[in-house]
């Protein structure tokens, strides 16, 4: 197997990603959440795809920075499956929004530095 094109699809794949779920959250706070249930579970599919590139490549080449990378990328998947799931279901409260949004800043910074930065 070709390690290059899983690395390239798994980086086109977290853009898509992290687009989709800015997309979702402009369109929830402007009312539109038909569009943003669409775009949801479009997400989920990227996250899918993201977890099999991912894990192929972690079997691949295996090394102790792409373990640490993986448990962040898994955190910030479970970051971004919260705040757009509470923020469609108008769960996420004033008090949690810098909680959840400074964590996927914080965890996009993180999987960033390790996938691009080692």
């Amino acid at each position: 197997m070709n390690y290059s094109l899983f690395l390239h699809s798994h980086s086109l794949f977290w853009l898509i990603a992290v687009v989709l779920f800015g997309l979702i959250a402009v369109f929830i706070s402007n009312g539109k959440p038909k569009p943003a249930k669409i775009m949801q579970m479009s997400l989920r599919l990227m996250y899918v795809l993201l977890l099999v590139t991912g894990g192929i490549m972690l079997l691949m080449n295996f090394w102790w920075a792409n373990a640490v990378k993986a448990i962040l990328a898994v955190w910030l998947i479970f970051v971004m499956e919260m705040t757009s799931t509470k923020m469609s279901k108008g769960l996420l409260t004033a008090k949690q929004k810098p909680i959840w949004w400074g964590q996927f800043v914080i965890a996009l910074a993180a999987v960033l530095y390790f996938g691009y930065g080692l």
